[in-house]
C-alpha cells in the first residue's frame, strides 16, 4: 500500500492532476485510486482545494468541477523520506547469497577445529602488513 501512495504522491508532485488524470497515469482501477485518495486525505497526505479554477488549454471546462489532488507538507515529507530509503536499498543477487553461505560454512569448519576466527583474522592481517612493509623497503 505504501508503494501505491508514493506513486500517487510522485505523480501529483510533478504536475497538477485531477482524479481522472491519476487513473490514466497510474493505469489502476478507478475504485482503487479513489479509495486510496480518500484514505490519503484522511491521513493528511493530500488535499482537495475547493477553489480550483480547472482549465485545459486556456478554456474553462463546463460541468462539475474537477477534484484536483494537491500534496500536503506531510505528503511531501513522506515522499522525501521514501526516496531517501530507496537510495539505501542494498542490491544483492544469487551469487552474493551463495558466497555468504560459503563464508558461513568456512567459519563453522574453523570453529569445529577449535580455531578462533578472530585470531585467524589477526594472523592474516599481520601477514599482509609484513608483506606490505617488505615491499616498501
Amino acid at each position: 500500500m505504501l508503494g501505491e501512495r508514493v506513486a500517487i504522491l510522485r505523480t501529483i508532485s510533478d504536475k497538477t492532476c485531477c482524479v481522472s488524470d491519476l487513473i490514466r497515469e497510474l493505469r489502476v482501477r478507478n475504485e482503487k485510486v479513489v479509495s486510496l485518495l480518500r484514505a490519503m486525505e484522511k491521513e493528511g497526505l493530500v488535499d482537495f482545494p475547493k477553489n480550483n479554477n480547472c482549465t485545459r488549454n486556456n478554456l474553462t471546462l463546463k460541468g462539475r468541477p474537477k477534484k484536483i489532488a494537491v500534496m500536503t507538507p506531510l505528503g511531501q515529507k513522506l515522499l522525501e523520506d521514501y526516496v531517501k530509503c530507496e537510495r539505501n536499498i542494498i542490491q544483492i543477487n544469487a551469487n552474493d547469497i551463495q558466497s555468504s553461505i560459503h563464508q558461513v560454512s568456512l567459519r563453522k569448519s574453523l570453529e569445529e577445529r577449535n580455531i578462533s576466527v578472530y585470531e585467524r583474522f589477526l594472523e592474516l592481517n599481520e601477514i599482509v602488513y609484513n608483506i606490505k612493509n617488505s615491499v616498501a623497503l
